[in-house]
């Protein structure tokens, strides 16, 4: 007889089945992720409060542990900087299955999340019939565009966070819309912006010649 893990993601479990005793070795692979297929190295397991040790430069923790009964196989993990753990731990059941020697096999992966504190948003504007402009971020210019209406900045913040795009016309009067500004929000993940604007060009007034005054000669 073999024996299968149920990964479960409460603390607390239930099971309608009677008990059953195990005992026996098993190869566990931990795999650490920011987001899905991004694993990061640095971030430290642990199962039942013991270090299992932190994860390689592939993402990765192996490990082989001795159980001795089915009790639940708390799962806990602390993130390197710049990333946050869950605040619920996972949980580890072992149940025996037929056909299925868990000490021979490479191993049952488990995957862990390690969420980035902070998101990467990259802005690209196109302004057409807009050189040469300003762009404000949150009231700050970051970039003109070139003259061919164009320009690209990035900045870093939490998700959530609310960003305002402005291109300042305060300089060319003769671009409508003024000063058109948008708003964005970073969601979990890196993301890019594009700011499509397009400008009318206001006719130019004509000046007014200036005319010498002509004397009129009355007799």
């Amino acid at each position: 007889m073999g024996w299968h893990v149920v990964v479960l993601g409460a603390a607390t479990l239930a099971s309608c089945e009677g008990p059953h005793k195990v005992a026996g070795t098993f190869s566990l692979v931990f795999v650490v992720e920011s987001d899905p297929g991004i694993r990061i190295e640095g971030a430290r397991v642990f199962v039942n409060g013991r270090p299992m040790g932190d994860t390689d430069s592939s993402g990765l923790v192996r490990t082989r542990i001795y159980v001795e009964s089915e009790q639940p196989l708390r799962i806990q993990h602390e993130c390197p900087q710049g990333y946050e753990e869950p605040s619920q731990p996972k949980t580890l059941r072992l149940r025996p299955f037929e056909g299925i020697d868990a000490s021979a096999s490479r191993g049952m992966e488990i995957t862990l999340r390690c969420r980035p504190t902070k998101r990467l948003a990259a802005f690209v504007v196109r302004a057409k019939n807009g050189p040469h402009l300003p762009v404000l971020l949150d009231g700050q210019e970051v970039a003109r565009t070139n003259a061919n209406g164009v320009a690209h900045f990035s900045a870093s913040a939490g998700p959530g966070t609310e960003f305002s795009i402005q291109l300042d016309t305060n300089g060319p009067p003769r671009l409508r819309p003024k000063s058109p500004t948008y708003l964005y929000t970073l969601p979990d993940a890196d993301e890019i912006f594009v700011v499509n604007q397009s400008f009318e060009v206001d006719d130019e007034p004509r000046r007014a010649r200036h005319r010498r005054p002509r004397i009129i000669k009355i007799e």
